[in-house]
């Protein structure tokens, strides 16, 4: 017998065998923010599996639901499993749009009469079917921002899914389920500030030459004689000073704390590739500094080197050596990774990281544009469309980067922080988290002016606003 009170609700899935598992995928990951947890029951035995008072969610054709007024039904468009039985990527311009808060928002199937099917449109999102179906990849292997689903239907800094999430919390509460929406440590938001921490430091030969050869001698930037001894100056004094990035590595956990939060940093074990930089995890300065955060509650987790994206071999390394230098300083081994470049192989990337025991994957952001990459701001566990399941892996998706904004998009300050502003308020909305990555240049106005200010007035925003401001692993533990 299966009760729907509570945090449990009877759930009858009718569809076609080889889509059912994909369809309870997304009703989970729908209803899990809810604070519902689904309880599957057969077609056939729906008569006799819950009480006459029990709601129970039916998800299938509409004609074929069962005339009972315990039903909720929710429509289901035959061809959404067909299309996804194939390979090939999704045409956006087959997308229709269903009303929601008064808003048109985009739905990639529907039935006949145009009746939205949300359960399997969230599948296609959160389970990276387009990336996997993607045709053409950028210098780094990624499915360029371009080709994206967010891009295309023009969703980028809109959360579809956590929509769909709306519209269906909707209708039940209609249908006398009870929601308790899940809440992060009493708060209604996260903000999550990461940090992948590239480089060790700033003063490398590659810096040095940077600055010496071919700024000044070979002016590669074409500035003139006085401008170049302007910048050889400034260059000047920033090394009398000390080295920014070691000071701001040293400075982010200090301002989180200021505003009674933690945050998650992501360090490299392994450089094996001209787009990586080496250092050592053992360098007094790391390991001291690595004790001293630790103690403080920040989370350390592995920043994978640029190859390490579909190597066994070299992942496990990676991530035992960095367990090694934390054990020294008396941590635990990492459970959360963000891979470099966000390089993400959604066919060999994400089972990589759950074989290796990580829990925790913030890969998923563009570098090109901030937002939803798969359409949410909530965790969701990561799909493996080879093997058609969900995997122990949980996304905590990334909303915004440092040098998405300033680099890619050339914001000014000014607009970096409007533009961040608006995606956390839509995080604050849906009662999602915002995960921000903040490089560790800040301070660094030579190289990159105005993105120390970007992120104190994301931290500022976040701790006016309520937010609950954790790393990744404290606020999934929270949130779950």
């Amino acid at each position: 017998m299966i009760v729907s009170r509570g945090t449990y609700i009877a759930c009858c899935v009718d569809v076609a065998p080889d889509f059912a598992s994909r369809a309870k995928y997304a009703l989970r990951m729908l209803m899990t923010p809810l604070g519902l947890e689904p309880c599957w029951i057969e077609p056939d035995a729906l008569a006799d599996a819950a009480p006459a008072d029990a709601p129970v969610l039916y998800y299938g054709r509409h004609g074929t639901t069962p005339p009972d007024p315990r039903i909720i039904p929710f429509t289901h468009a035959p061809g959404a499993a067909v299309f996804l039985a194939g390979t090939s990527p999704f045409d956006s311009r087959h997308a229709s749009t269903c009303e929601i808060e008064g808003q048109p928002v985009s739905v990639c199937f529907a039935d006949e009469n145009g009746r939205p099917d949300i359960v399997a449109s969230t599948f296609l999102w959160l389970s990276g079917w387009q990336e996997r179906a993607a045709e053409r990849w950028d210098e780094h292997g990624r499915v360029p921002f371009a080709d994206s689903l967010p891009s295309q239907l023009d969703t980028a800094c809109f959360p579809v899914v956590d929509a769909y999430r709306v519209w269906l919390a909707e209708r039940l509460r209609a249908g006398g389920v009870p929601i308790s929406p899940r809440r992060w440590a009493g708060c209604d938001w996260a903000f999550c500030s990461t940090h992948d921490v590239d480089y060790g430091s700033k003063w490398r030969p590659g810096i040095l030459y940077r600055e010496g050869i071919e700024y000044f001698v070979q002016n590669r930037r074409g500035e003139s004689f006085r401008e170049r001894c302007r910048r050889l100056e400034r260059t000047g004094r920033q090394m009398l000073a000390g080295d920014p990035f070691r000071r701001s590595i040293r400075e982010i956990p200090r301002e989180v704390a200021s505003r009674s939060g933690t945050a998650t940093f992501f360090v490299k074990a392994e450089a094996g590739h001209p787009r990586d930089t080496r250092y050592r995890l053992g360098s007094p300065f790391l390991r001291n500094w690595m004790a001293r955060i630790s103690q403080e509650d920040f989370e350390i987790g592995l920043h994978p080197s640029y190859r390490a994206i579909d190597e066994p071999n070299l992942f496990g390394l990676e991530k035992k050596r960095l367990g090694q230098a934390l054990e020294r300083v008396g941590t635990p081994p990492p459970i959360s990774v963000r891979q470099h470049y966000l390089r993400f192989d959604p066919a060999a990337t994400p089972r990589l990281q759950a074989e290796h025991g990580f829990r925790i994957d913030s890969t998923l952001g563009f570098a090109e544009h901030e937002g939803f990459r798969r359409g949410t701001c909530m965790p969701f566990r990561l799909y493996d469309l080879e093997e058609d399941r969900p995997l122990d892996v949980w996304e905590m998706p990334l909303a915004a980067m440092d040098s998405t904004l300033f680099g890619h998009r050339g914001l000014d300050p000014e607009e970096a922080i409007r533009a961040t502003s608006g995606l956390m308020e839509t995080c604050r909305r849906y009662g999602g988290a915002f995960v921000g990555l903040w490089h560790p240049v800040l301070g660094d106005e030579i190289d990159f002016p105005g993105w120390e200010k970007h992120f104190f007035a994301a931290l500022d925003e976040a701790k006016r606003e309520g937010a609950c401001i954790m790393g990744l692993a404290q606020a999934l533990g929270a949130w779950e």
